[in-house]
């Protein structure tokens, strides 16, 4: 191995090149360093911030996205101190930081003005002191995930709905405190952008809630009320009619929803499909607008889905295609995409696992009406488990299934009779 003192001239060249890179190293320029720490992770990017003050400058305005997942019991002083330092930021993932107090909140409120994401989710120590700051500072908030803070209520939820009116995404999951029928009618009020709610395990809200938050958000696209056993038939049927744009709607163990809530999101659908074949129609080359007789038609099917459950419902026929019930089961991408559709519209996901007053003629019609809902496994967007009396209901992809394994197992045994027959 070569010794230092054995090469005192290279020695001397390294320590000159290092003296040169330490003078001149604050001279990286901002978008090269702001690319260079788009690279690493987000530890390194914090730790970036007390290098010297040119990297805090870069740093101020040209990171927008930063998450303290990684940190510990220190988070929240953490956040305290290097909130200043991120001016620009646009989004921040504080998920699972069961340390978090809100003096934290407040350094956010305080500096992060340009916020449009942040996720709070499991902040078991956060109070509605954090959400009043949120109200203050950070007005231009679209996606907000409360689901596990415990211990915010309905005051602090409807404060930062009079302030936060750009609000599209929420999840309250959880949030037993805060979710609750006057927690939707402020919503309702302010924030009518809203596209995606979920309200799982909030067991105070009621049909009153639910029917002043679907009409003030007509936009809905996702909506989970899972658990939220005090809910009828009314809230559904409200949002079969109000919310065009519904994709996935989860009604998990809410078990006073019966098979007029089901026909209700049949009809309103046949009526949107025919809409949209109208739309379609108008001003196209050679296309003529329905003829009377297929009103008449559709005006039969329609009354068809509308009777008791005792009503007979036939198949559509139609061809599933995606997964999606569970929001898990949906990629961020995915989700992001579902969310953005302008004209998007039917069901693509429907939870009505523990919904035990359903019968299988109803939930058929809907598997029917809506045919991206799939039951096969490969890709379940229609979640029928813990419902006995669900069994018999599947979507046309295990019916065709069916009918290719029958139609093989036919061929095999024409094609056995007629060997037979040559021997």
């Amino acid at each position: 191995m070569i010794q230092a003192t054995d090469c005192p001239e290279v020695v001397d060249e390294a320590g000159s090149v290092l003296e040169k890179v330490e003078e001149r190293w604050h001279e990286l320029p901002p978008e090269l360093l702001v690319q260079i720490l788009a690279l690493v992770d987000h530890r390194t990017v914090v730790v970036a911030t007390g290098v010297c003050s040119s990297w805090r400058q870069s740093i101020s305005t040209g990171i927008h996205e930063l998450s303290f997942s990684w940190c510990g019991r220190s988070v929240s002083k953490l956040v305290q101190s290097v909130a200043p330092h991120f001016l620009s930021l646009q989004s921040c993932n504080l998920r699972r930081c069961m340390y978090l107090v809100d003096p934290a909140i407040e350094a956010i409120g305080a500096h992060w003005h340009d916020l449009r994401t942040l996720d709070l989710s499991n902040g078991t120590r956060l109070t509605d002191a954090s959400l009043y700051d949120l109200a203050r500072g950070c007005t231009l908030l679209e996606k907000l995930d409360l689901s596990g803070c415990v211990g915010i209520t309905e005051a602090g939820l409807v404060v930062l709905a009079e302030c936060c009116k750009n609000l599209r995404h929420l999840n309250l999951c959880g949030c037993d405190n805060a979710g609750s029928d006057t927690a939707l009618v402020a919503l309702a009020q302010h924030c009518r952008s809203l596209q995606s709610l979920n309200l799982g395990w909030c067991e105070h809200i009621t049909d009153i809630g639910v029917t002043a938050l679907v009409i003030g958000c007509s936009d809905l696209r996702v909506l989970d009320l899972c658990g939220c056993h005090l809910i009828t038939d009314q809230s559904v049927i409200v949002l079969s009619e109000k919310c065009h744009c519904l994709r996935v709607l989860g009604l998990h163990c809410c078990r006073n929803i019966t098979d007029a809530a089901m026909y209700s999101l049949v009809t309103n659908s046949k009526w949107r499909t025919q809409s949209h074949l109208r739309r379609n129609c108008v001003n196209k080359p050679g296309a003529k607008s329905l003829n009377n007789s297929s009103r008449n038609n559709y005006g039969a099917s329609h009354r068809s889905y509308t009777r008791s459950s005792t009503g007979s419902c036939s198949s559509s026929g139609s061809t599933c295609s995606t997964d999606a019930s569970r929001l898990p089961a949906l990629s961020k991408g995915g989700f992001d995409t579902l969310l953005g559709e302008a004209g998007g519209h039917g069901l693509v996901s429907l939870n009505l696992s523990g919904c035990t007053a359903l019968s299988a003629r109803a939930v058929q019609a809907v598997c029917d009406a809506f045919p991206e809902l799939h039951t096969c496994p490969e890709r379940t967007s229609l979640i029928i488990s813990g419902c006995l009396n669900l069994t018999s209901v599947h979507c046309i992809c295990v019916v065709e299934a069916r009918r290719e394994r029958s139609s093989r197992a036919a061929l095999k045994a024409a094609q056995a009779f007629n060997l037979r027959n040559r021997h």
